[in-house]
């Protein structure tokens, strides 16, 4: 079991390792990792590249989660499908490719949790809009998604109650500097083409 959890960590890494944020940027000519908040997600492709771009980040690294937790399902069901979701949110957030530098996990995160159990990735979803909806901040709906989540697992799908806990701690963590923002009203609303220099 121990070997295919570790079959299924590493797939799920090599997924996340693709980032497509720094490969549309590097496409463009850019390093998005030195442009705008520095962060190799959604948001910051959104105020550096364009609406279009991200949208397209979003849609990619959702998709590679979702595949990668499915893969890990497949090759040791329940636990596997865990380790699916660490590998591809950790190869996301630290993918070797690029210097360990990625993104923040968020849309990561929101394709494994959908390949999980739809039910409570949606939750955390209406959560996420709903916070971004309020404060039109991008960090305050990924940090509302990620106290939402365990809280819907652990009514809907029990079996991922305390691994959807240590996930949304992981994202909290990601967001340190975003909270530290938010704490003294300097988090700035998202905007596109702009690279403003917070996210």
């Amino acid at each position: 079991m121990i070997g295919k959890l570790a079959i299924a960590f590493l797939i799920a890494y090599a997924l996340g390792d693709i980032n497509p944020a720094i490969i549309f940027g590097k496409i463009k000519g850019i390093d998005i990792r030195r442009e705008g908040s520095g962060n190799a997600g959604m948001t910051n492709t959104i105020r550096v590249m364009g609406l279009g771009y991200g949208i397209a980040v979003f849609v990619i690294d959702v998709l590679k989660a979702f595949a990668a937790v499915k893969i890990g399902f497949a090759i040791a069901g329940t636990f596997g499908a865990m380790a699916g979701f660490a590998g591809v949110v950790l190869g996301h957030c630290f993918p070797a490719a690029f210097g360990f530098r990625g993104g923040k996990g968020v849309a990561a995160s929101f394709g494994a949790a959908l390949a999980l159990n739809w039910k409570t990735a949606l939750i955390a979803l209406a959560a996420a809009g709903l916070g971004f909806g309020l404060t039109r901040k991008m960090s305050v709906g990924s940090l509302a998604a990620a106290l939402a989540y365990p809280v819907a697992v652990w009514f809907i799908a029990p079996e991922y109650r305390y691994f959807s806990i240590a996930a949304a701690f992981f994202l909290i963590i990601m967001h340190i500097s975003n909270i530290k923002r938010i704490a003294k009203g300097e988090e700035k609303e998202l905007s596109v083409g702009n690279a403003d220099k917070a996210e």
